[in-house]
């Protein structure tokens, strides 16, 4: 527990100041374009590079490349560095043609996933796609050389690269955007993907890591090659469930989309430090195991480990939440209709902030053990249900864009408990009585959490003065956590007792 606790606090420290930097990248943007059809259009057209990214880059190649890369790294430094060769020039030969694709097919793309779009909000978007589309190039060498520095025991290069991504995009949209609007972000998005690999490639050469192009394709490429299919269609199963939010938000009122946007950051900062930190540093874990119960031990810390973070956070998202969202984008032009808007998007996704984050553990075990099919079928099996969710939700009940979110969580929750069912049939060993366990016990330590959040509120609306607001937040935050952490040592939880030095 201890050696994973001390991984697992490097990689959410790197990503602590990424997601803190990148609050303040969406400060900025809130500040200078609101909530409105402008930004619609832009996360419109930033999300489909990002979405390539985790589906290519994040999802299919490292959840096939880093097992196969960490076996190779145990038998044999060399035939790794060959390895990754061959894997890199097939992930660059594919990323230039998917690049030339999407430029071409551009207008269509977005046709796709926005049809609401009208006149100059589509060609705006159809621009903005074309100008950002590189992106999917830059980050996604960015996540395979990660998924190798991380087989490598070191965690610090791909955790923090994001953080210059943000500060570039902040940069540019401070200084650029009086000349080119909302482009200026763009540039940003560009710029930030050229210093993240340039992050990434330091290090590979500072650990003595040749990676360079092998123009040769071993049986063992091609096996690993041919596991990275069904993840594609898993991954892409996954983000496909995003982009229906995207349509049906692009059919509601104007800022539904910029709502569910702002709201997934503020569920991204305890999603990115702690579960898909977590996860990173399990997945080569996971595949050293050669023993099933060595693996079972391990899914089981790091479980433990996330529901320690994940629950609190979500319970304190879910009544504190409008105060966070206000002190951090209330300015210029944001509005207290969009306020409001993106605060009951956050609750609705932290009501599935515990299902993300143990969904996202439970799929890199499945891919450690080289079950790549399964995740697949599970999430596509999920994908009609979720669909017939929002709609039910975001019309029949009238919910809107909450209702997406709302969606979107009892999706997860479905995926998760169809995860553990498959995964316990193959460790021999039933994981519903430990997640629900971890989840209720968490759940009761948090009540504290969930009391001081809901009066701090009360509090924090009852004046205006921005250094009242800003005390009141700094202490709701700090006597929740107090009374937090003051139950787990109360009652020696495991997690505080490893993180206090106390067990090993």
């Amino acid at each position: 527990m201890k050696e994973l606790l001390k991984s697992a606090a490097i990689v959410s420290l790197s990503i602590f100041s990424s997601r803190l930097l990148g609050l303040v990248r969406d400060i900025v943007i809130a500040t200078l374009f609101g909530a409105g059809a402008l930004t619609d259009v832009f996360f419109v057209a930033f999300r489909v590079p990002n979405l390539l990214r985790r589906i290519f880059a994040e999802g299919a190649f490292n959840s096939a490349f880093v097992p196969a890369f960490t076996k190779k790294l145990r038998s044999s430094f060399e035939e790794a560095v060959q390895f990754a060769g061959s894997f890199f020039t097939l992930l660059l030969s594919f990323l230039i043609l998917t690049l030339i694709l999407g430029e071409v097919f551009a207008p269509y793309i977005v046709k796709l996933i926005a049809p609401g779009f009208k006149g100059d909000s589509f060609y705006l978007a159809v621009k903005l796609l074309r100008e950002l589309f590189p992106y999917i190039l830059f980050v996604s060498l960015v996540a395979f050389m990660g998924g190798i520095l991380n087989s490598l025991n070191h965690f610090f290069a791909p955790a923090f690269s994001t953080t210059l991504f943000n500060l570039s995009m902040v940069l540019c949209a401070l200084f650029l955007s009086s000349y080119l609007s909302i482009e200026s972000l763009s540039v940003g998005v560009i710029l930030g993907g050229i210093l993240q690999v340039l992050l990434q490639v330091y290090f590979l050469r500072k650990l003595s890591f040749p990676l360079k192009p092998v123009f040769k394709v071993t049986s063992d490429v091609l096996r690993t090659l041919k596991n990275t299919v069904p993840g594609i269609f898993g991954f892409a199963v996954r983000q496909f469930s995003m982009l229906i939010d995207t349509v049906i938000a692009s059919f509601l009122t104007s800022g539904a989309i910029s709502y569910l946007y702002y709201a997934n950051r503020f569920v991204q900062l305890p999603l990115g430090m702690f579960a898909i930190g977590l996860s990173q540093v399990l997945l080569p874990r996971f595949s050293s195991k050669e023993d099933r119960k060595d693996l079972r031990r391990e899914l089981l810390d790091g479980l433990t480990l996330c529901s320690t973070i994940i629950v609190p956070s979500a319970v304190g998202l879910v009544f504190f939440g409008k105060p966070i969202v206000d002190i951090v984008f209330n300015h210029g032009k944001f509005t207290v209709e969009a306020l409001n808007g993106t605060y009951w998007v956050l609750v609705g996704y932290s009501v599935g902030l515990f299902f993300f984050s143990l969904e996202k553990i439970f799929t890199n075990a499945f891919y450690s053990i080289e079950e790549f099919k399964l995740p697949v079928y599970v999430s596509a099996g999920t994908l009609i249900f979720n669909l017939f969710t929002d709609l039910i939700l975001c019309f029949v009940l009238g919910l809107g864009a909450p209702g997406l979110a709302l969606g979107t969580s009892f999706t997860s929750l479905l995926n998760l408990l169809l995860l553990s069912f498959f995964l316990s049939k193959r460790l021999n060993y039933s994981l519903f009585p430990s997640i629900w366990r971890l989840g209720l016990k968490y759940l009761i330590f948090s009540v504290p959490v969930g009391i001081v959040s809901y009066f701090g509120s009360l509090i924090y609306f009852s004046r205006s003065s921005f250094g009242f607001k800003l005390a009141v937040l700094i202490g709701t935050i700090l006597f929740a956590s107090l009374a937090y952490f003051f139950l787990l040592f109360l009652f020696k939880d495991k997690v505080l007792l490893a993180f206090l030095k106390k067990e090993v």
